[in-house]
């Protein structure tokens, strides 16, 4: 097409090649702030996490976290400290706790897509940092994850962040070193000193690169990296170094918990990369596939920072994760940090049958999803088609959707502006990263307000902790529980103020009430004469979990 005419096509279109930045950063903050609220704790890291955040706020002492009274050490409390904080301003304002401490999931992501566009920016020039957060916002596994409150969203912060620090520390040393210090004290703070090791390692490596070693020839240039690492690496310890000095022992748990996460184990690692990768094929779409054409396109740069970081950083994911468990949804979310990096390369190198594929297939699945979402709302509000809406009550039995306005008028205009994106849109290579990061926000937009009272009727613990709060003997301090898992503990904890403690430990011996839960497959515990059941639930949804509160006679 010729200059004149592409330019008038680009005036008249909605959407520039690539999107305008302001664009960008309105989609990311819907999508963002989309689903946050006006939900309680989900099954799962969801709830686990706000219990944890929730004990800070109500309990003594700020440096180690609890879960419903035990001592609880899975990762560092970065997140869980401003979870705290941000849920008790929530309160404040007439909201829930929950919803205050998903806000800073959002910030935590808000932050990846920042450091992902940085990196992009440095390595591949302004147009990828445009199309960096697109692609970060398409990622089809990480969407529910990045809307609950779990720390996972510090990972990805601190990873998004140290790309930028280490693309950008060459050319602007003092910027460079200031987010370099951010992004490992994230790290250390918010996900382990794992994490950090990992930060450092692909720190070292960097100088080791002939082309960064021209640009960084000065004596100024050569000490920033230097120095933001040790002052990095002295924030994302400190929390571990408090923790040395006030509970040593604890603190010799948490280092043994890193140092295995360093050490990978070469059989599982050997044994779970196939299961990883196949996981990734759908998890990290569509950042996978363009990421491996970007490194295709440009093979002969492979030792050059515009491959070799985001490449590195890939790497040393893929074998800590394979090397520590088999392949899970949460699990992999680290790996779309390197990935989104990359494919903001790829993407405008695609050739046009698959710059039209990738942009068709996201086209036809969201437009497809989207009416999919719209029918199942009907199907619940008004009973048609009936089959449907039998399914729907048969999943969750005894939900009735109630009917908001509000929710159903943002769905509509979201809807709208879907079909007029798809009208206006100009055909670039880079409408396949606007037509699936729109799409995702679409499709989570329009679960978030139409079928979030489903979702929450389904995966809140809310109705069983208070039925089963009435079942409680008056004023019960002490409660044994068996079989209960982290996020069920910590749902009674947000509800009841619940604090069970395990039977086999020896403060629960002689606990007047016992509350046991036993899944699919299981047996209500052999108890002897001295304990009489009281009351057996269960969420009206789940017909394989059971809860069972007896009494001490």
């Amino acid at each position: 097409m010729p200059p004149s005419l592409h330019s008038s096509a680009n005036r008249r279109a909605l959407i520039g090649d690539p999107p305008e930045t302001g664009f960008v950063i309105a989609l990311c903050a819907l999508y963002l702030l989309t689903g946050l609220f006006g939900r309680d704790p989900w099954k799962g890291d969801d709830a686990l996490h706000i219990g944890v955040a929730l004990a800070f706020a109500r309990e003594d002492g700020w440096l180690i976290p609890h879960l419903a009274g035990q001592i609880w050490l899975d990762g560092p409390p970065l997140f869980h400290w401003l979870a705290a904080l941000t849920g008790q301003a929530a309160l404040w304002m007439g909201a829930s706790f929950a919803d205050g401490t998903r806000v800073v999931s959002a910030f935590f992501v808000a932050l990846w897509m920042l450091g992902s566009a940085g990196a992009a920016r440095e390595l591949y020039g302004a147009p990828a940092a445009r199309i960096a957060p697109l692609i970060a916002l398409a990622s089809i596994g990480a969407v529910t994850h990045l809307h609950d409150a779990q720390p996972g969203s510090t990972v990805l912060a601190a990873l998004g962040l140290g790309m930028w620090a280490l693309a950008l520390i060459a050319r602007r040393p003092v910027q460079g070193g200031l987010v370099l210090v951010i992004a490992l004290a994230i790290s250390g703070l918010g996900s382990g000193l794992w994490l950090t090791a990992l930060l450092l390692i692909a720190a070292t490596a960097m100088p080791l690169l002939p082309v960064w070693r021209t640009v960084a020839a000065s004596p100024v240039r050569m000490l920033a990296l230097p120095l933001a690492m040790v002052a990095g690496s002295l924030l994302a310890s400190s929390w571990f170094m408090a923790l040395s000095l006030e509970r040593p022992e604890l603190a010799a748990r948490v280092w043994q918990s890193d140092l295995a996460r360093l050490t990978p184990d070469l059989a599982t690692l050997s044994a779970g990369a196939g299961s990883w990768l196949k996981l990734l094929s759908w998890y990290a779409w569509p950042s996978l596939p363009v990421a491996g054409w970007a490194l295709w396109q440009q093979r002969e740069k492979w030792r050059s920072p515009v491959l070799a970081l985001p490449l590195l950083i890939l790497l040393l994911l893929f074998i800590q994760l394979a090397g520590e468990s088999g392949a899970r949804n949460q699990r992999a979310l680290p790996m779309l940090a390197p990935l989104v990096v990359l494919g903001s390369s790829g993407l405008p190198r695609l050739r046009r049958g698959a710059a039209n594929a990738l942009d068709w297939f996201g086209v036809m699945t969201f437009s497809l999803l989207g009416l999919i979402i719209w029918l199942g709302w009907i199907a619940m509000a008004s009973g048609w088609p009936e089959r449907l809406a039998r399914t729907f009550s048969r999943l969750e039995p005894g939900f009735k959707m109630p009917i908001s306005f509000a929710a159903v008028t943002l769905a509509l205009v979201v809807s709208t502006a879907w079909i007029v994106l798809l009208w206006r849109s100009p055909r670039t290579p880079t409408r396949g990263a606007v037509s699936w990061a729109c799409g995702m926000v679409l499709i989570w937009f329009l679960v978030s307000s139409l079928w979030l009272p489903w979702i929450d009727y389904g995966r809140s613990y809310r109705d069983v902790a208070l039925e089963m709060g009435r079942h409680l003997p008056e004023g019960a301090t002490c409660v044994a529980h068996t079989g209960l898992q982290e996020s069920q503990r910590a749902a009674f904890y947000y509800f009841l103020d619940l604090k069970p403690r395990n039977l086999s430990g020896t403060s629960a011996g002689r606990c007047p009430v016992l509350l046991a839960y036993h899944g699919k497959g299981g047996k209500p515990p052999a108890l002897d004469a001295e304990w009489t059941l009281k009351w057996e639930g269960r969420r009206p949804g789940d017909r394989h979990e059971r809860f069972f509160l007896y009494t001490r006679n």
